[in-house]
């Protein structure tokens, strides 16, 4: 009966490893995966995807091979008497000499426990160091401050500040005029201090929004992140960004979008659009801001939007409609919070 387990398991891990080669195989009628990554929409999502599959490589081989003897050795051994040998003995003395032939190195070298745990030492130890240095390049890139986009920089980022909150993601734009200043005069010691004072001093004239974050392509987004209560995480998988936000710290995280999914259509913006071929893909065009840290009761539904316009123009012309409608609306929500 035993051997019939080992069966069952080994079977049961076939068909996961089928899955697993095919998922990337899985696509939609544009030929994008279905079952796999979704759509790399940032400068440096490549990277990240390079190393994610130097990861599940060296992972995944030494799962299949653990697996895989675990497998072997649960059907040769299942129920024997006296299966059990001691160390240095060759396990299939009494099997196919091809097993003999396999094993024999291996089990040679059991008896020695220094060379065993040299062994298990050593590897893992390569394996890590080879791993540590083939991702500095890309986190310092996307994590290392002396590398954050600024005002003095080759490209003037926008700048917004995310606060996390049970359970939303409110964003703090600059005012349309304020961002024009930003972007048009670099080297201006006053526009410097106050493009550096953002995260530090809200405006009055700032333009607020709740789980809705805009800029334009190939154009560098910074974002301030704070939370005003417990850990949460921002994490934008289409753009292959995920930063905790911890409670007392203002984080920056900075990303560039490399395609656009939003255009103005009957009197709205809207995304999950294919700019491209002007076509409605919600499935691959959507692309959300999920909490990827488990925040209370209603974590499931804490899901922003990142809607990125075709050019700067596009951009500017939503940010002023936008700003237009909060000066319209801000004196009736004065005076509702003045009479509570």
């Amino acid at each position: 009966m035993a051997k019939w387990w080992s069966v069952l398991f080994g079977v049961v891990m076939l068909a996961c490893l089928g899955l697993f080669i095919a998922a990337p195989f899985v696509t939609d009628e544009h030929g994008r995966a279905i079952w796999w990554l979704p759509l790399a929409v940032s400068t440096h999502a490549a990277d990240v995807d390079r190393l994610f599959y130097i990861i599940l490589g060296i992972t995944g081989f030494f799962f299949i091979l653990t697996e895989a003897l675990l497998v072997v050795f649960m059907f040769q051994y299942a129920g024997r008497p006296g299966g059990q040998h001691a160390l240095g003995a060759h396990p299939f003395e009494e099997k196919t000499s091809f097993l003999k032939r396999i094993f024999r190195p291996v089990s040679a070298v059991l008896h020695n426990q220094h060379r065993v745990e040299l062994t298990w030492t050593f590897i893992p130890a390569v394996i890590l160091l080879y791993i540590a240095f083939a991702q500095v390049s890309t986190w310092l890139e996307i994590k290392d401050k002396s590398r954050m986009p600024s005002i003095g920089g080759k490209q003037v980022p926008v700048q917004v500040e995310v606060s996390a909150r049970q359970f939303e993601w409110r964003v703090r734009y600059p005012s349309s005029e304020r961002l024009d200043k930003w972007l048009n005069n670099k080297s201006d010691k006053k526009t410097v201090d106050d493009f550096n004072s953002f995260a530090r001093m809200p405006q009055q004239d700032d333009v607020h929004l709740v789980n809705e974050v805009h800029l334009w392509k190939e154009q560098t987004l910074l974002v301030q992140l704070r939370t005003i209560d417990v850990i949460h995480s921002f994490n934008i998988p289409s753009m292959r960004v995920k930063q905790d936000a911890l409670p007392g710290k203002v984080i920056p995280v900075w990303f560039t979008p490399t395609r656009a999914n939003t255009r103005y259509e009957e009197k709205e913006w809207r995304d999950g659009i294919d700019i491209e071929t002007g076509k409605n893909d919600p499935g691959h065009y959507r692309w959300e801001i999920a909490c990827a840290e488990l925040c209370g009761w209603g974590h499931h539904r804490m899901i922003g939007r990142v809607y990125v316009h075709e050019n700067r123009e596009s951009f500017f012309r939503w940010l002023k409609q936008t700003e237009q409608k909060e000066r319209q609306t801000a004196p009736q929500t004065e005076k509702i919070i003045a009479a509570r």
